[in-house]
């Protein structure tokens, strides 16, 4: 008892020294506790779109911040320990044994759970009905409404109490592996002036090249999401090394210029960096990488919802609610089979195309058909889109060149070319137009670049098509990806209208088949365009969500960061200003070096971080085309709008912490 009593005075006397922590403890409860409430409600199942993708992406958002959570609390407490370690010293002066130290901080830490849990689970259930509203809005859904259970408090409190077992141990560490003299001394232990190491400098600068130079030579989505984690990863570990060498052979290099060096306001600060840059540089770079980890979450989160309009336009040609895509049936018979229904709909557009995958070789500029069955998809692969020239003339596109025989018009939306001829299986087609853009075409192959090619004619488009499949069957290749004309077909009807449409659609088109009319492979695909916008904002509205919610945890964790090196700096910057004060500097010359030094070393961190930003920024654009959002300018928008955000919230955090240091440098 005499234990708990003195443990729970230790929390109220020094609070200022245990309130970082607590706040720290408590936001990352609140976090998992927000995402938990969401992903255990049984309001998530009475949302209009259903449970599915948002379950799946706050359960991925929970674990993420959940692994975040351990890193932050350890870190927390070790500074928390670094803090006391003085006063465990004192313990053991006056008597008491390790095991007995140990008791006491197992009761700190006791007490700390338990005001955690406690305070977190109420702000946790308050903004959990405020960010759930939020949630519903972004995704479209009718169900306001969150009910509330004690499971996601279970969780989440069983996992904070794993945390919390953890930091016992790593507190029980500490103090038994050290004796009385080295605790009392710890506190005020600075780090050694570190050795330059030049071969780690170097690799940094290699490891930085690598990362920037995967991320902005990546051809498309397919090769981007296959090299993300391998650029994220060295770009990773090339920052650690940056600050942990690179910075310091600057600094050894600065120092060794003896005209920059002996300037009062560079002596001191170079060689105050240069003492404990050791310490600092794995800071610096936690920092740097949160930051630019909130850069891209919620660049590309708020690109991917902002962009769902555009993909709505790509999919739905004007004054259209309904999309009909019928394989391997003419268009002809496309267009009587829909008739045919009780809807009996209107046909606005309807034309005959062919998707495939094509090789696209810059370098003679010419497009090479070929099959990929076997094939791995390399990066100069792009999707084909197989079109003719009849078709299109009727929706609207006679500005079309004229063409006839073995002429194509090639063109691309989203892409550049200005390939002379087409190889098609050993067929020579001579281009005879380059152009843009086609109107009411509508772009089925998300996620690459586009090319089109055009034919006459149908029945050109058919020869061509047929000699791909011929080619496959001499190859041995399997049929499943031979090509395959299908007709679209675009028209108007009423939501209440639509399923009843689509299954009387389906079954005219298995009457078709059984009549040996159409191919025995034919298939439909009916699209309402208040469908699938309703499962695009539910699925950009979660991502969203998710983005928001770790951008924010990941901007705290580096302003925890940013506190905890102001304290311990100014801790021990305190001494040493002191000194220079009484052997002569004026407390002007002091205060324009602490200036000049807290400046470099938390605007390093916001700068860096944006320079990694911007090498990425192409891997994202490569990224977001999986989801079809090719609009280069508004993601564009977006990232800057972001990266002023952040930057001012980065500056906030700055602006509130130094006046910690000064006050602790100045006292």
């Amino acid at each position: 008892m005499f234990y708990l009593k003195l443990a729970i005075n230790n929390v109220r006397k020094s609070f200022s020294n245990f309130a970082p922590f607590i706040l720290a403890s408590t936001v990352m409860f609140v976090m998992d506790l927000i995402l938990a409430s969401i992903v255990f409600s049984p309001s998530i199942d009475k949302l209009k779109q259903g449970a599915g993708t948002t379950k799946v992406f706050m359960a991925i958002g929970f674990f993420i911040i959940s692994l975040f959570a351990v890193v932050i609390l350890v870190y927390s407490y070790r500074f928390l320990l670094k803090q006391r370690t003085k006063e465990f010293g004192l313990y053991e002066i006056l008597g008491l044994s390790k095991s007995q130290i140990a008791r006491i901080s197992f009761y700190e830490l006791i007490i700390l759970l338990i005001a955690t849990i406690a305070i977190g689970t109420v702000a946790g259930f308050a903004l959990s009905k405020f960010l759930f509203l939020i949630l519903v809005k972004l995704i479209g859904g009718n169900y306001f409404g969150l009910e509330f259970s004690f499971q996601p408090i279970l969780v989440v409190s069983i996992f904070f109490l794993i945390i919390f077992i953890l930091l016992i141990i790593i507190s029980n560490n500490t103090i038994r592996r050290n004796s009385s003299l080295s605790l009392l001394k710890e506190e005020s232990q600075g780090e050694r002036e570190p050795k330059a190491n030049i071969i780690f400098a170097i690799l940094s600068v290699i490891l930085l090249g690598l990362g920037y130079y995967i991320a902005v030579t990546v051809q498309n989505p397919i090769d981007a999401l296959t090299k993300f984690f391998l650029a994220v990863a060295l770009v990773i570990v090339g920052t650690y090394l940056f600050y942990i060498s690179f910075t310091i052979w600057l600094l050894k290099h600065q120092k060794a210029n003896k005209k920059y060096y002996y300037q009062s306001k560079h002596f001191i600060t170079i060689s105050s960096m240069l003492y404990r840059m050791k310490q600092n540089a794995v800071g610096l770079a936690n920092i740097t990488v949160l930051v630019s980890m909130t850069f891209v979450t919620l660049a590309v989160t708020v690109a991917l919802h902002t962009g769902v309009k555009d993909v709505i336009k790509q999919t739905f040609p004007d004054n259209t609610t309904v999309s009909a895509t019928l394989s391997g049936v003419s268009k002809e018979k496309a267009e009587s089979l829909i008739s045919d229904t009780a809807a009996n709909p209107k046909i606005d557009i309807t034309y005959s195309s062919a998707n495939k995958i094509a090789r696209i070789n810059p370098s003679d500029e010419k497009i090479k058909i070929e099959r990929s069955d076997a094939k791995d998809l390399k990066i100069d692969y792009s999707g084909v889109k197989i079109l003719n020239r009849e078709d299109l003339v009727k929706i609207g596109n006679d500005s079309l060149a004229d063409i006839s025989g073995n002429e194509v018009i090639i063109g691309s939306p989203n892409g550049k070319t200005s390939a002379k001829s087409v190889n098609w299986m050993g067929q020579k087609l001579v281009v005879k137009d380059v152009i843009k853009d086609l109107k009411n075409v509508t772009n089925e192959l998300s996620g690459i670049k586009i090319f089109y090619i055009i034919f006459p004619n149908k029945t050109e488009m058919e020869k061509y098509v047929s000699i791909y499949n011929q080619a496959g069957k001499k190859d041995g290749n399997q049929s499943n990806s031979d090509m395959t004309i299908n007709t679209n077909a675009y028209f108007n009807l009423e939501d209440k209208e639509l399923e009843k449409f689509s299954k009387q659609l389906d079954e005219n088109l298995s009457l078709s088949i059984k009549n040996n009319e159409v191919s025995n492979s034919a298939y439909e695909n009916t699209v309402s365009k208040a469908e699938m916008t309703s499962v695009m904002k539910e699925f950009t509205g979660s991502f969203l969500f998710i983005g928001f919610t770790m951008g924010l945890t990941f901007i705290l964790g580096a302003g925890l960061i940013i506190y905890y090196k102001q304290v311990s700096e100014g801790a021990q910057d305190k001494r040493s200003y002191k000194i220079l004060q009484e052997v002569g500097l004026s407390k002007n010359e002091v205060a324009q070096t602490i200036k000049s030094q807290v400046m470099m070393v938390f605007f390093m961190p916001i700068m860096m971080a944006v320079v990694h930003f911007a090498f990425a920024f192409i891997l994202i654009k490569k990224l977001l085309l999986i989801f079809s959002i090719s609009n280069g300018g508004q993601i564009f928008i977006v990232s800057v709008l972001t990266i002023f955000v952040i930057t001012g919230i980065y500056f906030l955090i700055y602006k509130l912490t130094s006046k910690v240091y000064y006050n602790i440098v100045e006292r």
